[in-house]
């Protein structure tokens, strides 16, 4: 696969798995990638770890509306950012697995590998300097990478306080997935950036989330090794007094040491996957004629027989918001068991309420998914395969039939999923995304995906039931199961239901 012609459709496509066609390996411990950059030397700041977490409902702050204007918060300063930090990305327990230590996060991760990483640009900000930053997860600190003023990226019009920028960094999870690992950075890079969106809402921060921009200059400012770490993501914060910009030129950024872009390399011994490469810089070239578009995804061979209005419940419970986060977890041990409608309808308002023409996300990422999902039996609607239409509100009938039993065998066997409540379907249609936004709509989608299911993650929390998720799947075997179109791919699995409790 050359990078000139590579596209989203060549890359999902050589990367997927066939049933009886997987090539075995094994891992290679010794060399098990790093899951902290290091970065020897530098000045460190410190958070503060007891900087007071919110008291919201998780049900309530889904429903709030994201703060504009004059309902910023203007309480944006180092605490904040503290703050911030936590709900993002916190370790929230520690466990011995083989004698080695094993620290739970409250973000979803493929593989538990964690490819990602934050790093913040200060632009004016209380009790902070100006420069960038990144930020250590296990010594709940900042390690100072620049001084000094820099550059917004990407330019915006208005006012910005600081950035952060998530990335990834390829061999962290390729170590275990190989080529198929862009998927999973990806993915995670999505988990990563729903935890974030919602702190920030949580904290009344206005703020704007941009995934094009200028991919050599991100890589540049932040000291990434642009071979093995690159930038995924990029969060405006505007602070409390957003308003008009005034022009200026952007300050000039030049490389950073080789010391720093060295802290990109997580293992001694890296091996480096032509086909990440190719699709990722393939996309680097990102032309935004096309981004504001809405096209209709034919994803399915058959569209909906039938529709059915969401109900939501007039008190769907509570669950604090940092608990929520806190107890997040990849549970697979479903159980087969009962479903009122209420918790039904209030778990499938949760998922979509931050989808559609309610989301913050760029347009093209509103446009690179369609939401479905399988019912297991005993759920309060009957058995079959559906689509969510998160705008009308509604739950539109592709198919009957008892489907999640045959989607566990096509996702490796892995037939535990067969006793989830349901099993959500992120799906796109490849060529779409090729047609509409070139290689680059291969981030959208994946990225929306995985901020969609860490959603799912967290509403699956909040109402007492489990979930885990997908990535593993014999791709044409479970399009075959839906009847998807010629180009329609299911991206991600995340199973859903009532769990074993002690």
């Amino acid at each position: 696969m050359t990078e000139q012609k590579v596209t989203a459709r060549d890359y999902h496509r050589i990367t997927s798995y066939r049933r009886h066609q997987l090539t075995p390996h094994t891992l290679d411990w010794a060399h098990q990638p790093m899951l902290a950059k290091r970065y020897p030397g530098l000045t460190r700041v410190p958070l503060d770890r007891r900087a007071k977490l919110p008291a919201i409902d998780f049900i309530d702050l889904m429903n709030r509306r994201q703060a504009n204007g004059s309902s910023c918060s203007d309480a944006l300063d180092s605490q904040t950012l503290s703050t911030a930090f936590r709900l993002t990305h916190d370790i929230t327990a520690r466990a011995m697995h083989a004698g080695t230590p094993f620290y739970y996060r409250s973000v979803a991760s493929a593989g538990a590998l964690y490819p990602f990483e934050i790093y913040l640009a200060v632009h004016h900000l209380d009790g902070m300097d100006p420069g960038v930053y990144h930020y250590d997860l296990f010594d709940f600190c900042l390690t100072t990478l620049r001084h000094g003023s820099v550059p917004e990226i990407p330019p915006v019009d208005h006012t910005v306080s600081a950035t952060f920028y998530i990335t990834g960094i390829f061999f962290r999870s390729a170590w275990k997935y190989r080529n198929r690992a862009y998927r999973y950075v990806l993915l995670d890079a999505g988990h990563l950036l729903e935890n974030l969106r919602l702190a920030l809402g949580a904290l009344d921060l206005c703020f704007s989330i941009h995934l094009d921009f200028d991919d050599e200059r991100a890589s540049t400012l932040l000291g990434l090794d642009p071979q093995r770490e690159v930038c995924l993501a990029c969060v405006h914060l505007h602070g409390g007094g957003s308003g008009a910009k005034k022009p200026g030129e952007a300050n000039p950024v030049g490389p950073l040491s080789a010391d720093i872009l060295q802290a990109s390399t997580v293992s001694e011994q890296e091996v480096a996957y032509g086909d990440i490469l190719a699709i990722h810089r393939a996309g680097n070239g990102f032309s935004n004629t096309h981004a504001g578009a809405l096209p209709p995804l034919h994803v399915l061979e058959n569209q909906p027989s039938s529709w059915v209005d969401l109900n939501v419940p007039d008190h769907p419970g509570s669950a604090d918001y940092a608990r929520v986060l806190q107890q997040r977890r990849s549970r697979r041990n479903f159980v087969v068991a009962p479903a009122l409608m209420d918790g039904f309808m209030a778990f499938m308002e949760l998922i979509s309420r931050r989808m559609g023409t309610a989301s913050s996300m760029p347009t093209a990422c509103r446009s690179a998914i369609t939401l479905g999902f399988l019912v297991g039996v005993r759920m309060p609607i009957p058995p079959g395969f559906y689509l969510l239409d998160p705008d009308a509100k509604r739950l539109g009938r592709v198919s009957d039939g008892r489907l999640i039993e045959s989607m566990a065998a096509a996702c490796l066997d892995q037939m535990w999923l067969k006793h989830a409540a349901l099993h959500l379907l992120f799906m796109t249609d490849l060529a779409v995304l090729d047609r509409n936004w070139g290689p680059r709509g291969y981030r959208y989608a994946m990225i929306e995906a995985g901020r969609l299911g860490q959603q799912a993650y967290l509403a699956a929390t909040a109402i007492g039931w489990g979930a885990c998720g997908i990535g593993a799947i014999y791709d044409r075997e479970a399009a075959n199961l839906l009847e998807l179109a010629d180009d329609g791919v299911l991206l991600y699995l995340v199973g859903a239901g009532p769990v074993k409790t002690r």
